[in-house]
């Protein structure tokens, strides 16, 4: 009887705890999406990221046909996650998809409903100069590498598809990803001008005006005006001063480099104009004007140059002739003229004025020997009477005199530095700046086109009023040489370490006189050479005389 209990009450107990055990449920699965998009900003595009980054918060809309497409009607749409990826959970078949956000797009659907197409970004300078796939001008690293749909080997308004043109298919039971790199139809265009003036003024400019300090401590130590014996100079400085230059002199490098890239820069800022609305005529005139400017700077001291309005100096460019390179700066600056102002405005104090750029004018027309040309473009800023001479100890102390037509350093909250602040001494005078263009050179271009011109007594006037300002009594000279050595001795003193010595002296076949004993070589020394590194990468470049 015990042993019946004990087996029932055995069996209770099981099947009591077998009734408590709960199921072992699992949490329900998260159901992966049958496709993802990864969007990429293209504008972000570096040597470190070569599709740009990946773009959180964009949309990317999938379109069950173009015309739903053409009618706003997306079968699905999803937003892209921190690491741009935007997920869909959607049935087999094949989708249009568009990708966007704020203005930056896949898809660039014009007036015909018709887009451009691009999967893919240059990466390099060398890819955009491959002869052996379809031209693509007036683009750069990082824009987008459009194909060639009708394979005429050149990229234009023809080479366009239906919109949209990307496609996601989707099938069961597989891995269905894609990308979508979204940008603006040329990414490195700046937007509107705002953005370029911002860009010049806060990047460019500061760069422009470093690349003409640079310049101008050039000409003084190739010149009698100053030797390599300054602080923190480079040793190829002292090449320079000793008229041991070569090809491979790094100074000589840096400068002609850093030129160009100011100039191509500008030519972005001007390409971007052509696409943006609006009155713009004034800054297009101020980047004109710059660009000239640096063009005249480099054609003074290397001779024939490359001219380019592009992007990208390509390989095949050549050397322009000496009088095709001065024609391009003259015609360059007379196009800006109508577009500049005397009245700058007061944030903007560096920028150029009509003045300004009709002295430049006046500089080429005597290296032309164009007396003529010099006094009228020189007639046209005293015209002006917005200029003065001011007293030589007072020149360098206030940029803003009625002395200073151009001045490229106001913008420098902390002054001249070192190595240009010990370079630029004038004597006992207070410096604090270096203008690039000021009154006195004005009197002095005139007198020199009056005696190219043979108008000795308006030669004299010129000279007086300079002679005056420095406190010596007026003259009166009566012959060719008595005026030109008269001049020559008001430009050395009143324009010493502001760029002109050298210039001036190879102009009148003086260099060898004065610098011989320096190391100066007759018809070599009149340019520099070419850099050895640009020669390497241009093959349609020759070197200047006397330095193969």
């Amino acid at each position: 009887m015990k042993r019946l209990l004990f087996l029932a009450l055995s069996c209770s107990l099981w099947a009591c705890k077998d009734d408590e055990v709960t199921p072992d449920v699992q949490p329900p699965q998260e159901e992966k999406p049958t496709a993802t998009v990864t969007v990429w900003d293209t504008k972000q595009w570096s040597t470190d990221n070569p599709k740009g980054v990946p773009l959180e918060g964009a949309t990317v809309q999938l379109f069950a046909s173009r015309q739903d497409y053409l009618n706003q009607k997306p079968a699905y749409t999803a937003t892209t996650n921190k690491d741009g990826v935007a997920k869909f959970d959607i049935p087999e078949g094949e989708y249009f998809m568009v990708a966007n956000k704020g203005g930056l797009t896949n898809t660039w659907r014009d007036a015909q409903g018709k887009t451009r197409v691009s999967d893919t970004l240059f990466q390099s300078a060398a890819e955009i100069f491959d002869l052996t796939q379809p031209i693509q001008d007036n683009v750069l690293p990082g824009d987008f590498k459009y194909s060639d749909l009708n394979g005429d080997g050149k990229i234009d308004n023809n080479d366009v598809a239906e919109a949209p043109f990307f496609t996601l298919t989707v099938k069961k039971d597989s891995v269905n990803t894609t990308r979508a790199l979204i940008g603006s139809t040329i990414n490195h265009a700046y937007t509107t001008y705002a953005e370029i003036e911002e860009k010049l003024h806060l990047t460019e400019f500061p760069k422009i005006a470093a690349a003409h300090r640079q310049m101008v401590m050039l000409d003084g130590i190739l010149s009698d005006d100053a030797d390599c014996q300054i602080t923190n100079l480079p040793a190829s400085w002292c090449d320079i001063d000793q008229f041991k230059i070569t090809p491979t002199n790094t100074t000589v490098e840096n400068i002609w480099k850093e030129h160009y890239a100011r100039i191509l820069e500008l030519n972005k800022m001007l390409a971007s104009l052509n696409g943006i609305q609006g009155d713009k005529a004034d800054l297009i005139a101020q980047l004109r004007a710059f660009r000239a400017y640096l063009y005249f700077e480099l054609h003074t001291y290397f001779g024939a140059l490359p001219i380019t309005e592009k992007l990208l100096m390509y390989p095949s460019v050549s050397r322009s002739s000496v009088d095709q390179t001065r024609k391009y700066i003259k015609d360059e600056l007379t196009a800006a003229i109508p577009g500049l102002t005397e009245d700058r405005p007061v944030t903007r104090p560096w920028y150029m004025t009509p003045s300004a750029a009709n002295m430049l004018l006046a500089r080429i027309a005597l290296t032309e020997i164009d007396g003529g040309a010099a006094i009228s473009y020189t007639n046209k800023v005293i015209a002006t009477k917005k200029y003065a001479l001011a007293d030589s100890a007072a020149v360098f102390t206030a940029p803003a005199s009625n002395e200073i037509i151009w001045d490229m350093t106001t913008s420098l909250t902390t002054g001249l530095t070192s190595p240009f602040k010990d370079y630029f001494v004038r004597g006992g005078l207070k410096v604090d700046f270096c203008p690039a263009v000021r009154y006195t050179e004005t009197y002095l271009l005139n007198a020199m086109g009056h005696i190219l011109y043979g108008s000795f007594d308006e030669a004299n006037k010129s000279i007086n009023v300079v002679r005056t300002r420095g406190k010596k009594p007026a003259i009166t000279l009566t012959t060719l040489d008595e005026l030109r050595s008269e001049l020559d001795a008001l430009y050395k003193e009143e324009l010493y370490r502001e760029g002109f010595r050298f210039a001036r002296l190879v102009l009148h076949q003086q260099a060898k006189a004065v610098l011989g004993s320096k190391g100066y070589q007759q018809d070599k020394n009149e340019l520099l050479p070419i850099p050895m590194s640009v020669l390497a990468g241009y093959p349609n470049f020759y070197q200047n005389v006397g330095y193969n």
